[in-house]
Protein backbone atom coordinates (compact mmCIF):
# COMPACT_ATOMS: atom_id res chain seq x y z
CA UNK A 1 0.00 0.00 0.00
CA UNK A 2 1.19 3.17 -0.71
CA UNK A 3 1.79 5.84 1.39
CA UNK A 4 -1.33 8.96 1.32
CA UNK A 5 -3.11 5.74 0.18
CA UNK A 6 -6.99 7.23 0.94
CA UNK A 7 -7.71 3.26 2.38
CA UNK A 8 -4.70 3.43 4.12
CA UNK A 9 -5.39 6.59 6.58
CA UNK A 10 -9.12 5.99 6.42
CA UNK A 11 -11.26 8.91 4.82
CA UNK A 12 -10.26 10.11 1.53
CA UNK A 13 -7.03 12.51 1.45
CA UNK A 14 -6.73 12.83 5.17
CA UNK A 15 -3.77 13.59 6.85
CA UNK A 16 -1.99 13.85 9.85
CA UNK A 17 -1.92 17.57 10.28
CA UNK A 18 -2.13 20.44 13.71
CA UNK A 19 -5.89 21.96 13.68
CA UNK A 20 -4.46 25.40 13.11
CA UNK A 21 -2.93 27.63 10.58
CA UNK A 22 -2.83 27.08 7.12
CA UNK A 23 -1.60 23.36 7.40
CA UNK A 24 -5.21 22.63 8.38
CA UNK A 25 -6.61 24.54 5.87
CA UNK A 26 -4.52 23.10 2.85
CA UNK A 27 -5.66 19.58 4.50
CA UNK A 28 -9.30 20.73 3.98
CA UNK A 29 -8.92 21.68 0.38
CA UNK A 30 -6.67 18.28 0.00
CA UNK A 31 -10.03 16.59 1.11
CA UNK A 32 -12.71 18.40 -0.87
CA UNK A 33 -10.08 17.65 -4.29
CA UNK A 34 -9.34 13.66 -3.30
CA UNK A 35 -13.69 14.01 -2.82
CA UNK A 36 -13.88 15.55 -5.89
CA UNK A 37 -11.15 13.32 -8.15
CA UNK A 38 -12.52 10.02 -6.27
CA UNK A 39 -16.34 11.43 -8.03
CA UNK A 40 -14.54 11.78 -11.01
CA UNK A 41 -15.17 9.23 -14.37
CA UNK A 42 -13.47 9.55 -17.60
CA UNK A 43 -16.35 10.57 -20.47
CA UNK A 44 -14.77 7.42 -22.28
CA UNK A 45 -11.73 5.27 -22.37
CA UNK A 46 -8.91 6.78 -24.30
CA UNK A 47 -5.70 5.75 -25.57
CA UNK A 48 -3.61 8.30 -24.10
CA UNK A 49 -2.56 9.85 -20.70
CA UNK A 50 -2.80 13.09 -21.84
CA UNK A 51 -6.79 13.16 -22.93
CA UNK A 52 -7.51 11.60 -19.60
CA UNK A 53 -5.40 14.42 -18.08
CA UNK A 54 -7.71 16.95 -20.60
CA UNK A 55 -11.02 15.50 -19.41
CA UNK A 56 -9.95 15.97 -15.56
CA UNK A 57 -9.18 19.03 -15.79
CA UNK A 58 -12.40 19.78 -17.86
CA UNK A 59 -13.97 17.90 -14.84
CA UNK A 60 -12.96 20.56 -12.50
CA UNK A 61 -13.64 23.10 -14.55
CA UNK A 62 -17.35 22.47 -14.71
CA UNK A 63 -17.42 22.11 -11.18
CA UNK A 64 -15.63 25.47 -10.64
CA UNK A 65 -18.18 27.14 -12.64
CA UNK A 66 -20.77 25.75 -10.35
CA UNK A 67 -22.21 28.58 -7.76
CA UNK A 68 -20.37 28.89 -4.74
CA UNK A 69 -22.41 26.98 -2.32
CA UNK A 70 -22.25 23.91 -4.55
CA UNK A 71 -18.90 23.44 -4.44
CA UNK A 72 -15.55 23.12 -2.17
CA UNK A 73 -17.91 24.01 0.84
CA UNK A 74 -19.09 27.37 -0.62
CA UNK A 75 -15.60 28.62 -0.61
CA UNK A 76 -14.21 30.99 -3.66
CA UNK A 77 -11.64 28.73 -5.56
CA UNK A 78 -9.45 29.63 -8.52
CA UNK A 79 -8.02 26.30 -10.45
CA UNK A 80 -4.93 27.81 -11.96
CA UNK A 81 -3.45 25.10 -14.77
CA UNK A 82 0.40 24.71 -15.54
CA UNK A 83 1.20 24.34 -19.23
CA UNK A 84 3.78 22.90 -19.69
CA UNK A 85 5.48 21.69 -16.23
CA UNK A 86 6.19 19.02 -14.81
CA UNK A 87 3.15 19.33 -12.58
CA UNK A 88 -0.29 18.73 -14.48
CA UNK A 89 -2.14 21.30 -12.40
CA UNK A 90 -2.97 23.31 -9.24
CA UNK A 91 -5.79 23.94 -7.54
CA UNK A 92 -5.57 27.34 -5.45
CA UNK A 93 -7.89 28.52 -2.97
CA UNK A 94 -8.30 32.40 -1.69
CA UNK A 95 -9.59 32.81 1.45
CA UNK A 96 -9.57 35.74 3.87
CA UNK A 97 -6.44 34.73 5.42
CA UNK A 98 -4.11 32.82 3.39
CA UNK A 99 -4.90 30.73 0.27
CA UNK A 100 -4.52 27.62 -0.01
CA UNK A 101 -2.71 25.21 -2.78
CA UNK A 102 -2.67 21.76 -3.84
CA UNK A 103 -0.81 20.42 -6.86
CA UNK A 104 -2.08 17.51 -8.97
CA UNK A 105 0.35 14.62 -10.59
CA UNK A 106 -1.65 12.09 -12.98
CA UNK A 107 0.30 8.97 -14.42
CA UNK A 108 -1.36 5.90 -16.52
CA UNK A 109 0.00 2.43 -15.71
CA UNK A 110 3.06 2.37 -14.11
CA UNK A 111 4.59 -1.01 -14.71
CA UNK A 112 8.05 -1.00 -15.75
CA UNK A 113 11.00 0.92 -14.12
CA UNK A 114 11.18 3.61 -16.66
CA UNK A 115 7.71 4.53 -15.73
CA UNK A 116 8.38 4.57 -12.41
CA UNK A 117 11.41 6.49 -11.94
CA UNK A 118 10.00 9.35 -14.56
CA UNK A 119 7.04 9.88 -11.72
CA UNK A 120 10.26 10.08 -9.16
CA UNK A 121 12.23 12.64 -10.90
CA UNK A 122 8.57 14.49 -11.88
CA UNK A 123 7.90 14.35 -7.74
CA UNK A 124 11.69 15.64 -6.86
CA UNK A 125 10.79 18.42 -9.40
CA UNK A 126 7.37 19.63 -7.71
CA UNK A 127 8.18 19.48 -3.78
CA UNK A 128 8.30 22.32 -2.39
CA UNK A 129 5.91 23.90 -4.77
CA UNK A 130 2.72 22.97 -3.16
CA UNK A 131 2.45 21.90 0.32
CA UNK A 132 0.11 18.82 -0.71
CA UNK A 133 -0.08 17.24 -3.96
CA UNK A 134 -2.04 14.30 -4.68
CA UNK A 135 -0.88 11.53 -7.69
CA UNK A 136 -3.31 10.15 -9.16
CA UNK A 137 -2.35 6.40 -10.98
CA UNK A 138 -4.78 5.83 -13.59
CA UNK A 139 -4.85 2.28 -14.79
CA UNK A 140 -2.29 -0.81 -13.63
CA UNK A 141 0.10 0.17 -11.33
CA UNK A 142 3.03 -3.22 -11.34
CA UNK A 143 2.95 -4.75 -7.73
CA UNK A 144 7.17 -4.20 -7.75
CA UNK A 145 7.14 -0.68 -8.90
CA UNK A 146 4.22 -0.27 -6.58
CA UNK A 147 7.06 -1.27 -3.44
CA UNK A 148 9.24 1.21 -5.49
CA UNK A 149 7.69 3.91 -5.36
CA UNK A 150 6.30 3.68 -1.48
CA UNK A 151 10.12 3.19 -0.76
CA UNK A 152 11.00 6.43 -2.53
CA UNK A 153 7.90 8.52 -0.97
CA UNK A 154 8.83 7.57 2.81
CA UNK A 155 12.67 8.21 2.31
CA UNK A 156 11.68 11.92 0.78
CA UNK A 157 12.56 14.52 3.44
CA UNK A 158 10.61 17.18 1.42
CA UNK A 159 7.65 18.44 3.44
CA UNK A 160 5.12 18.32 0.90
CA UNK A 161 2.78 15.76 1.51
CA UNK A 162 1.84 13.26 -1.16
CA UNK A 163 -1.90 11.44 -1.49
CA UNK A 164 -1.72 8.52 -3.95
CA UNK A 165 -5.06 7.57 -5.10
CA UNK A 166 -5.90 4.67 -7.76
CA UNK A 167 -8.73 4.42 -10.17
Amino acid sequence: MLPGDPSRRGSPGSTESSSTGGLAMTTQLLKDMSGLISSWQPRKVYHSAPRYLDDLKKFVQEKMAMPPALRFSGKKTAVEFVDGGTLDFGVNRKTAAATESVGIIMKRDLMTLPDVKLLMAQIQQEEGKFGEVILLVLGEINADMESKLQHFLEGRKSKTTFTVMKK
